[in-house]
C-alpha cells in the first residue's frame, strides 16, 4: 500500500456529478476561507469515486492547496502506514523541511534501513504522528489538502492516523478527502467523520441515470449503446470496460441483467467477474512484452516504478516503454514520470488474476530484493520479502525480524505477520537459540499489543525456561498479558514468584511492588494493594516521579477500597500534585495509570481533575494510537460522563470502550465496558434495552471489585423493571470477605432499599436506608444517594412530609456532587411526594425541575416516566387514611383484600380479581396499615396471623 499521484492522463469530462461538484467547490472554499473540512465519498467499485478525488485535487490546487494524495491496495494491506509513505513527499522536498528522526529517510513512516542508528529500533509513533502534523502545519500553501482513495483497503495503521487527523486536525487549514466502498467502510473512520457536524460531508455516489450514459455513448451505434446500457446498471467504470467487448459478450450480460435487480450483490459480483474475464482476454491479445509488463505492475502495486518493471520482467528499457505506452492506450496503466500505476483496482486485479502462485513467487523475490539494494522503505520490502520467504533464508529472516521489531508498537498485527513467518524460515541449527527466543519474545509481544492474548500467552510460557533475560522479560509481559484478559490470580503468583527470587535491586522491587498493588486492587485484596504500594513509595527515589504517582495513586485506591475515604483523600492529593508535574513524554509509557487515578477522583467526587486527567490521558493515547489502555480510560470516561449528566456521550464511550475490549479480545475489558454500559443506557432508553444488552453482553468480570459494580448496576436495572427478587439476589453478597468500599456498599444497601419499599416491604426498605446513610461517611455523592433511598421509602409510606423534605435534602447533595441526573430524580420524587399530599403546585414545579434536567442531560426514558406522572396523584401504596384510627376493626373489604394481599397477590392482582381499580386496592390497603398499625406487608400478615391465634 504505498502513495499514489494524479496519473498524467486525460481524463474525459464528468458527466451525471454536477451536484458533487459543487459540494466539491464548497469544501475547497471552505478550507481556502480557512477552516478545515472532510469529505467522504462513498461508492461501490467503478462508480467514480477515484475520478472525483481526481477532480476535486484539480480544484484544489487551482485554488492554490497543496495537494498530497495516497491510495491503498487489496495486494498490500500488509504494509503498515502504507497509504502516507510518499504521499508528503511535496512537503519533506521544501529544503527546509524537517526530517522525522525514523530510520534514515526524511519520511514520517519511511524507515529505512540506512543511515545512523538501530536500524530495527521500534518505530515510535508519538513522532510519526506530531511530524506528519508538523510537515502539514509547515505548508507553505494557505492549506492542504490530503486525498485517501481505496481507504476500505488501508492497514489498521493508517486508518488509525487518519481517524486521529479527523479528530484532532493540524494547525493548518485541512481538507481531507477519503474515498471507501460502502461494503467495506471503516467504521471507527466513518463514526469519527460523523461527529464533526458541519465541518464534514458525504457524498454517496449513486450510479449514472439513462441521459448520462447516453452522453457517455455518443457515436457508439444505438444497439450497442443498448447493450452496454443495460449490461452496465449504470456504472461508469463497467461501461469504459464494456465498450470494449464484443456484442456476442455484451448480449449476453444484457440478459443477465434483466434477470436481476441493479442492486442484487450476486448479479454485481458475477457482473464483475465478467468484466474481469473480459480486461484479461483483452491483456492476453496483446504481445508477450505487453502482458509481462501488465503482470509485474499488478505484483509490484501502486510503488511501481519503470526501471523496477524493467528488473522484475527482464525486459530492456526501450521495450518496456513501448509496453507501457500501449497499456497507456488500452487505458488500463497511467504514468506519471517514472512511476507506474492501474487505473482502477478492478484493472489491476484483471492482470493479477492472469499470473500464477509460482510466477508471482519468482516475482515478490526480485521485487523484494531491488526494493533492498534501492534501500526501499521498511515496510514495503518486508511486505514482498514476506510474500517471498523461503526456509532457511538467513536474509529474508533478518529483514522480517528488522520490520516487525520496528513496528512492534505501532503496528502490531502486521509486525506479528513478519515475526511469524521469520521464526519459520529460520533454519534450525543454524539459529543460536538466544536469538531465536530473542525473536519469539518480540512476536509475542506484537501478538500481545495487537490483542491475540491467548497465543501471546502461549509463547510466554514456552519463553519461561529460556536463558536469562529473555525469561525475566516474558515473565514480566505475561504479567500485563494475564491482567489483561483477567486472569489476577496467575499474574499475582508471576509476580511473588519473582519477588521471592530476591537479589532485586530497589527499583526492580518496586516496580513489582506497583503491579502486585494493581493486581490486588483489582482482586479487591485492599490490604494488600495499600501495604505493596507503600513499600513501593519506600524504596523509590522521587526522580523516579512517574512510579512514585502509580504508587501514590493505587495507595489512595486501596485505601478508599478498604473502606477510608477521608485517608483515601489524602493520598489522591499527593497522587494529583505528583501527576501534574509529570510531562506527557514521560507519562506515555505510563498512561496506563490514569484510570485508576480518575476512579478514584470519581468516586471521591473530585470530578474536575478527573476530567482533566481523562482529557490528557486521551490526547497521549492519540498520539500512541490503539493501546490496551484504550478500554480501560474509555470505561473511566463512561463512568465520568454518566455521574456528570452527559448521557449520550456515556453511551457512546461505553461503545467505544466494548470496541475497544472485543479488538484486543479481551473479554476481561469487555465486561468491565458492559457493566458502566447500564446505568446511560437505563436513564436514555429504559430498562428493557438495558436488560438486553446487560443478557447480550460476556461473562461477568473476573476482577472482584468489577463483578461488584457489575452486580449494582444490573441489579438497579432490575428495580427499574420491578424485579425485586432478581435484584436482591443479585445484591447479595455471597463473596468473602465482604467488600468494605463505600461507595459499593451505599449503592447496595440504596438499591436494596428503593426495592424494597417498591414491593412494600417498608421495614426492610429502612434498615437498608439507613445502613446506605451509616456507610456514606465522608461520600457527597453517596451521602445524597441514602438520602434519596430514605425519601422513597418514606414516600411509599406514605409520609409525603417526610419524603418531600429527604428527597429536597438529596437533591442539594448530588447538586453539590455534580450529578444533574440524581438531582432530577430527587426532584421527580419530590413532586410525587407533593401530589400525594394534594399539594398540587408544588408538585408541579418539582416535575417542572425534573422535566428541565432530564432534558438537559439526555435522560429519554426517565422524560418519558415523568410525562406519565404528570397531572395524576401518585398514592402511596401505605398512605394514611383519614377515618382509620389505629385498632379500629377491618371492613369485610379490608379484611378480603388483606387475606390476598397476604396470600402474595400484587396490587394489580387484586384489583383484576376483585374488579376494582388499583388506586381502589390502594386506599383500602392504607386504611387497613393505618388501623393495624404496620408499614409493612409482611407487617401486615404477621399481625392478621396474630389476630387469628388470639
Amino acid at each position: 500500500m504505498t502513495a499514489g499521484r494524479t496519473i498524467g492522463v486525460d481524463d474525459p469530462e464528468l458527466v451525471g456529478r454536477a451536484t458533487e461538484l459543487a459540494l466539491l467547490d464548497t469544501a475547497v472554499a471552505t478550507v481556502r476561507d480557512g477552516r478545515s473540512m472532510v469529505v467522504e465519498i462513498c461508492g461501490e467499485a467503478g462508480l467514480g469515486k477515484t475520478r472525483l478525488l481526481a477532480e476535486l485535487g484539480r480544484r484544489a490546487a487551482g485554488a492554490g492547496l497543496l495537494v498530497c494524495s495516497g491510495r491503498a491496495s487489496q495486494f498490500e494491506q500488509g504494509m503498515p502506514f502504507g497509504i502516507y509513505a510518499e504521499m508528503l513527499e511535496p512537503l519533506t522536498a521544501r529544503p527546509d523541511a524537517d526530517p522525522l528522526p525514523v530510520g534514515a529517510g526524511t519520511l514520517p513512516v519511511g524507515a529505512g534501513t540506512s543511515g545512523s542508528g538501530d536500524p530495527a529500533s521500534p518505530v515510535d509513533r508519538p513522532r510519526v504522528t506530531a511530524g506528519v502534523r508538523r510537515m502539514l502545519a509547515g505548508s507553505a500553501a494557505p492549506g492542504v489538502a490530503l486525498l485517501l482513495d481505496d481507504v476500505h483497503w488501508a492497514d489498521s495503521a493508517s486508518l488509525e492516523l487518519t481517524e486521529q487527523l479527523v479528530r484532532k486536525p493540524p494547525q493548518v487549514p485541512l481538507l481531507l478527502a477519503v474515498a471507501f466502498r460502502g461494503t467495506g467502510a471503516p467504521e471507527r473512520l466513518v463514526d469519527a467523520i460523523g461527529r464533526l457536524g458541519s465541518a464534514a460531508m458525504s457524498i454517496d455516489l449513486p450510479p449514472l441515470e439513462p441521459a448520462d450514459l447516453e452522453a457517455l455513448l455518443a457515436g457508439v451505434p444505438r444497439r450497442r449503446r443498448e447493450l452496454i446500457r443495460r449490461a452496465s446498471l449504470g456504472n461508469p467504470l463497467y461501461i469504459k470496460a464494456l465498450s470494449r467487448l464484443p456484442d456476442r459478450t455484451l448480449d449476453e450480460l444484457s440478459r443477465l441483467a434483466r434477470q436481476h435487480s441493479p442492486v442484487d450483490p450476486d448479479w454485481l459480483a458475477g457482473s464483475q467477474r465478467h468484466i474481469l474475464a473480459g480486461l484479461a482476454a483483452e491483456i492476453t491479445a496483446q504481445e508477450q512484452p505487453v502482458q509481462r509488463v501488465a503482470h509485474v505492475t499488478a505484483v509490484v502495486g501502486d510503488h511501481t516504478t519503470i526501471d523496477l518493471v524493467a528488473h522484475v520482467a527482464e525486459l530492456p528499457m526501450p521495450e518496456v516503454a513501448r509496453a507501457v505506452d500501449q497499456l497507456g492506450r488500452m487505458g488500463l496503466i497511467g504514468a506519471d514520470g517514472a512511476r507506474l500505476a492501474y487505473r482502477h483496482p478492478l484493472m489491476r486485479a484483471a492482470a493479477y488474476t492472469l499470473t500464477g502462485p509460482a510466477w508471482r513467487f519468482e516475482a515478490h523475490t526480485r521485487i523484494a530484493a531491488y526494493l533492498r539494494d534501492q534501500r526501499a522503505s521498511r515496510q514495503v520490502v518486508a511486505y514482498h520479502t514476506e510474500q517471498s520467504a523461503r526456509y532457511g533464508d538467513g536474509v529474508a529472516a533478518a529483514i522480517l525480524v528488522e520490520a516487525g521489531i520496528a513496528f512492534a508498537h505501532e503496528a502490531p498485527a502486521q509486525a506479528a505477520r513478519w515475526l511469524g513467518t521469520a521464526l519459520r524460515i529460520m533454519p534450525h541449527g543454524a539459529v543460536p537459540d538466544d536469538r531465536r527466543s530473542t525473536v519469539t519474545l518480540w512476536y509475542a509481544r506484537a501478538l500481545g499489543r495487537s490483542g491475540q492474548l491467548e497465543r501471546s500467552r502461549e509463547l510466554l510460557q514456552q519463553l519461561r525456561s529460556a536463558a536469562g533475560p529473555v525469561r525475566v522479560q516474558a515473565e514480566a509481559f505475561s504479567v500485563a498479558v494475564a491482567r489483561q484478559l483477567g486472569d489476577y490470580a496467575e499474574a499475582a503468583a508471576t509476580l511473588r514468584v519473582q519477588l521471592a527470587r530476591g537479589g532485586l535491586d530497589p527499583l526492580g522491587e518496586a516496580k513489582l511492588r506497583v503491579e502486585l498493588s494493581a493486581v490486588d486492587a483489582f482482586r479487591e485484596d485492599p490490604a494488600a494493594a495499600v501495604h505493596h504500594a507503600r513499600r513501593a513509595l519506600e524504596l523509590l527515589d522521587r526522580d523516579r516521579s512517574v512510579l512514585v504517582a502509580t504508587a501514590q495513586t493505587l495507595l489512595a485506591l486501596g485505601t478508599l477500597y478498604g473502606g477510608d475515604a477521608v485517608l483515601a483523600r489524602r493520598y489522591l492529593v499527593d497522587a494529583v500534585g505528583t501527576v501534574d508535574a509529570i510531562g506527557d513524554a514521560d507519562l506515555r509509557r505510563y498512561v496506563e495509570i490514569m484510570s485508576p487515578l480518575a476512579l478514584t477522583e470519581i468516586q471521591l467526587g473530585h470530578l474536575a481533575d478527573a476530567a482533566r486527567h481523562l482529557a490528557r490521558a486521551r490526547r497521549i493515547l492519540d498520539a500512541l494510537g490503539p493501546s490496551s489502555a484504550s478500554a480501560y480510560l474509555l470505561v473511566m470516561e463512561t463512568a465520568l460522563h454518566t455521574r456528570t449528566g452527559r448521557l449520550p456521550r456515556a453511551v457512546e464511550a461505553a461503545d467505544e470502550a466494548v470496541a475497544a475490549a472485543e479488538r484486543a479480545s479481551s473479554a476481561e475489558m469487555r465486561a468491565m465496558a458492559t457493566a458502566v454500559r447500564l446505568r446511560p443506557l437505563l436513564w436514555t432508553a429504559g430498562p428493557a434495552e438495558a436488560l438486553a444488552v446487560a443478557d447480550a453482553g460476556a461473562d461477568p468480570p473476573r476482577s472482584r471489585a468489577w463483578w461488584r459494580t457489575g452486580r449494582v448496576e444490573l441489579a438497579l436495572v432490575h428495580a427499574a423493571l420491578g424485579h425485586r427478587s432478581d435484584g436482591l439476589d443479585l445484591l447479595a453478597d455471597p463473596v468473602t470477605p465482604h467488600s468494605t468500599h463505600p461507595p459499593t456498599l451505599v449503592a447496595r444497601h440504596a438499591i436494596t432499599a428503593l426495592a424494597a419499599a417498591r414491593s412494600g416491604d417498608l421495614a426492610a426498605a429502612e434498615e437498608s436506608g439507613d445502613r446506605a446513610r451509616a456507610a456514606a461517611t465522608g461520600l457527597g455523592y453517596e451521602d445524597a444517594l441514602a438520602g434519596f433511598a430514605r425519601a422513597f421509602t418514606a414516600y411509599r409510606r406514605g409520609c409525603c412530609g417526610e419524603a418531600v423534605s429527604l428527597a429536597a435534602g438529596a437533591a442539594g447533595g448530588f447538586a453539590a456532587a455534580g450529578a444533574p441526573v440524581e438531582v432530577a430524580l430527587a426532584h421527580h420524587l419530590a413532586g410525587a411526594a407533593h401530589l400525594g399530599a394534594g399539594e398540587s403546585r408544588p408538585g408541579r414545579e418539582a416535575f417542572d425541575r425534573a422535566e428541565a434536567g432530564y432534558a438537559s442531560c439526555g435522560a429519554g426514558w426517565m422524560s418519558a416516566v415523568l410525562a406519565g406522572h404528570r397531572g395524576e396523584a401518585p398514592t402511596p401504596a401505605a398512605r394514611p387514611a383519614a377515618g382509620a384510627p389505629a385498632g379500629a376493626p377491618l371492613t369485610a373489604r379490608e379484611r378480603e383484600i388483606a387475606e390476598l394481599v397476604t396470600a402474595g397477590l400484587s396490587n394489580k392482582e387484586i384489583a383484576a380479581r376483585l374488579f376494582l381499580s388499583r388506586r381502589t386496592v390502594e386506599s383500602h390497603l392504607a386504611r387497613v396499615f393505618a388501623k393495624l398499625e404496620v408499614r409493612s406487608r409482611t407487617a401486615m400478615a404477621r399481625r392478621l396471623a396474630d389476630r387469628t391465634d388470639e
